[in-house]
C-alpha cells in the first residue's frame, strides 16, 4: 500500500477513514491525499500528506480533476465516501486512473436509492412494499391516505436518515412533505412500515463475491437526542453477536447484488415481532467506522481496522485471517459526543461511580 485518495476528506466519515488508514500497520508508509468540495472542512483532517479542492460530484470536470490529482501524486486507489462522489466515481470508472472498491454500478444506484433497496427487499420477501412520493406525481395525496399508520417517511435518497420522521396519521405525513417542498426542496420521498425494534448496523467487506468479515453493532442513543427526523449519527454503541441479524443482512446484500464486492454497510431496525429488517444500505464506509479501528489499536487486532483491509483487497494485497461475522468481541461499548472525540469501553465497566 503506497498511495490511496480519499474524497470527503473533511466530512467526519472521510476524516474517520483517513485516520483508520493512518494508525494502520501500514499508515507510517502510506502517502494519503484527502479531497472535499468544501476547502474548509478539509483543514480540519490532520492525518493527510497532501489536501485537494475537488469540484463538486455533478460538475463536469470533477473526473478531469480526480485523474490529475491522481496522476501528481501517484495514487493507486480513489476511496469516495460521499454518496454523490460515490455516485460519481462508480459511473465514471472507467475513465478512473486508480483502482476502486465498489460493486457494480447497477448495484451502487440501487444502494443509494432507498426506494430501489427496499423494493429488491420487498421482492425477497424482506420487507413490505415500499410506496414513492415525489414531488410532480398528482397522486400522493391519495397515496398517503390509503398508508397503514404509523409509518415512516423519509427522504429517497441522502444519508443520515435524512429528512425522515415517524407520521401518525395522513394529515403528519402530508404536511411533512409539503413542508419541505414548500422551502423549496424538492426532494422525492419514500414511506416505509415503521419499525418499533432495536436499531442495528452490519458493517461487512466483500471480495469477488465472498464475503471477507462483518460485525454488528447495536445504536443504543444519538447525538442532540434525536427526536424527530432529519438525520444524525449516533452516540452509544455496543457490539453484539446476532446470528439473526447476521443473516437477515446477507440476504439483504444478496438481494441487492448477484456478486458482492466491496463495502456494504446494512442497517437494519427491527419490527413488532423483534425480526430484524434491512432499512438501507451503503457501499462507502459509515461515519462509526473509527470504533472498528479504535478497537483494532487497543485490542491488537489490526484485521479489525476495516479501511485497512479494504485498502488492501482493493490492491490485491495479502490481509491477516479474518472472522467471516462477528469480527469484534461482544463486550465492546462506543461512545462519542460533538466536540468531545470518542471512546472504548470494554466489559461495560464504566469509570463513573454510582451515587448512592
Amino acid at each position: 500500500m503506497k498511495s490511496i485518495l480519499v474524497t470527503g476528506a473533511g466530512g467526519s466519515a472521510g476524516h474517520n477513514v483517513c485516520w483508520s488508514l493512518r494508525v494502520s500497520k501500514d499508515g507510517r508508509s502510506l502517502v494519503l491525499t484527502g479531497g472535499d468540495v468544501d476547502k474548509t472542512g478539509i483543514e480540519l483532517n490532520m492525518w493527510l500528506d497532501y489536501s485537494f479542492h475537488l469540484p463538486g460530484a455533478h460538475d463536469r470536470g470533477y473526473i478531469a480533476a480526480l485523474n490529475k490529482v491522481i496522476e501528481n501524486e501517484k495514487v493507486e486507489l480513489v476511496m469516495p465516501q460521499p454518496d454523490p462522489e460515490v455516485e460519481r466515481v462508480s459511473n465514471d470508472r472507467s475513465r478512473i486512473r486508480a483502482r476502486i472498491f465498489l460493486p457494480d454500478s447497477e448495484t451502487v444506484s440501487t444502494c443509494l436509492d432507498k426506494f430501489a433497496a427496499l423494493s429488491r427487499w420487498h421482492e425477497s420477501g424482506l420487507r413490505q412494499k415500499p410506496i414513492p412520493i415525489s414531488h410532480d406525481d398528482s397522486s400522493n395525496m391519495r397515496k398517503l391516505r390509503l398508508l397503514d399508520y404509523p409509518c415512516w417517511i423519509r427522504a429517497r435518497e441522502g444519508a443520515g436518515g435524512l429528512m425522515s420522521c415517524k407520521a401518525t396519521s395522513p394529515i403528519i405525513a402530508e404536511y411533512w412533505v409539503k413542508f419541505h417542498w414548500d422551502q423549496g426542496i424538492k426532494a422525492n420521498f419514500v414511506a416505509e412500515e415503521y419499525l418499533p425494534g432495536r436499531d442495528f448496523c452490519f458493517m461487512s467487506l466483500w471480495n469477488k463475491g465472498g464475503l471477507v468479515t462483518s460485525m454488528i453493532r447495536e445504536r443504543l442513543s444519538w447525538v442532540g437526542h434525536r427526536i424527530v427526523g432529519s438525520g444524525g449519527t449516533s452516540k452509544l454503541n455496543r457490539v453484539v453477536h446476532l446470528d439473526t441479524v447476521n443473516k437477515k443482512a446477507v440476504e439483504a446484500i444478496s438481494a441487492v447484488s448477484k456478486k458482492p464486492h466491496g463495502i456494504f454497510c446494512v442497517d437494519l431496525k427491527e419490527d413488532a415481532k423483534a425480526v430484524p429488517c434491512p432499512t438501507e444500505v451503503n457501499c462507502r464506509f459509515t461515519t462509526n467506522v473509527h470504533y472498528l479501528s479504535l478497537a483494532s489499536i487497543k485490542l491488537g487486532h489490526p484485521e479489525w481496522n476495516f479501511p485497512w483491509l479494504a485498502a488492501r483487497l482493493a490492491l490485491d494485497e495479502e490481509i491477516p485471517d479474518c472472522a467471516k461475522t462477528n469480527a469484534l468481541p461482544d463486550d465492546l461499548w462506543f461512545t462519542k459526543n460533538t466536540d468531545m472525540g470518542f471512546t472504548m469501553v470494554r466489559g461495560n465497566h464504566w469509570k463513573a461511580a454510582e451515587v448512592f
